[in-house]
């Protein structure tokens, strides 16, 4: 797709998490979980990400929102370094950046009904006289497939795939520009899964959204996303157009985590591609490449030294000093 301006620019993020620290203070233990993240999201794309469960997908996405404060990095909106603004800043900017939550039922209050669930962000900034919020709650209702009639029911009395359409219709009433999707269909059942993603993309192309896909389920991904970052022990080893990648995926992280997605073909030969040893813990991550402990094509420059991610072919980046 044409890359005109970057809604979203990431330079060197980084968000580590103290988990212990001795008697004088000091860090003794330090979760490394998004380690020098460098993309650009452009604007009306999907960026999909993708990687092994702990590899910092979560906290890539809510670090950019801001919802957990970078340690290091700048993170700059539409052109706007928002790194340093302050609470009432960042609250404003909360009408241009949101997420849509991984399961969707822990993320609506039981409490509450239908109406009040989604009307709640436009109490919050008092967005006009409750009538017209109401008639906002009931546009955005028809617009993700809930019945009008539905309004005064609470979480408890839908099912998964409704439930999942409350909490996309409670992150779009404010009508913002970029949405981070983190795994939105993880906890649904796979004949809903098609809907709720069908949804999102009609969603996307009414409301010109921006998304961060966020998935461990590369089918998932392929589906939805116009370019896909593929992260490893907290930062990001390589990022291309979809059909490029899968096409031509050139890290051997990615080459392995492509040759797991399952062909549903009784003749097709698969050649998985197995790889050795355990994710090492991001409280001690390995020197250099993270991934040289589990790369058979591993040097001892990999062990040192750090590949940074680089072009090799239009805008198909890599960390790999295989292509150096």
């Amino acid at each position: 797709m044409e890359q005109s301006q970057a809604l979203i620019d990431v330079q060197g993020l980084k968000k580590n998490y103290i988990t212990a620290k001795t008697f004088t203070g000091k860090p003794l233990k330090t979760v490394h979980a998004v380690d020098n993240v460098n993309l650009r999201i452009y604007k009306g794309e999907t960026l999909g990400v993708v990687g092994e469960s702990g590899c910092g997908k979560s906290t890539l996405g809510r670090t950019i929102l801001r919802l957990v404060e970078p340690t290091e990095g700048k993170i700059i909106y539409n052109g706007t370094d928002i790194t340093g603004f302050h609470k009432e800043e960042m609250r404003q900017m909360r009408k241009k950046m949101q997420l849509i939550f991984q399961d969707p039922y822990a993320s609506l209050n039981p409490r509450m009904t239908v109406l009040e669930l989604i009307k709640a962000p436009l109490d919050a900034f008092e967005s006009g006289n409750n009538e017209a919020k109401t008639e906002k709650v009931k546009e955005i209702m028809e617009l993700v497939g809930m019945p009008e009639k539905m309004m005064n029911r609470y979480p408890h009395e839908f099912s998964g795939g409704q439930r999942q359409r409350i909490v996309i219709a409670r992150s779009l009433v404010l009508d913002p520009e970029f949405v981070v999707c983190d795994e939105p269909v993880s906890a649904l059942d796979v004949s809903v899964r098609a809907q709720v993603l069908n949804l999102l993309q009609k969603l996307k192309h009414k409301k010109e959204l921006t998304y961060l896909f966020i998935s461990h389920d590369l089918s998932v991904v392929k589906y939805v996303s116009d370019r896909i970052a593929v992260m490893y022990l907290g930062r990001v080893v390589e990022i291309a157009d979809k059909k490029e990648l899968y096409n031509n995926p050139c890290h051997p992280y990615t080459k392995a985590l492509l040759s797991a997605i399952p062909i549903p073909d009784v003749d097709c030969a698969m050649k998985r591609v197995v790889l050795e040893g355990d994710v090492p813990s991001p409280i001690n991550p390995p020197t250099g490449c993270h991934f040289h402990t589990r790369c058979k094509y591993a040097t001892e420059r990999c062990k040192t030294e750090c590949p940074a991610l680089k072009n090799i072919n239009g805008t198909h980046q890599v960390a790999c000093h295989l292509f150096d």
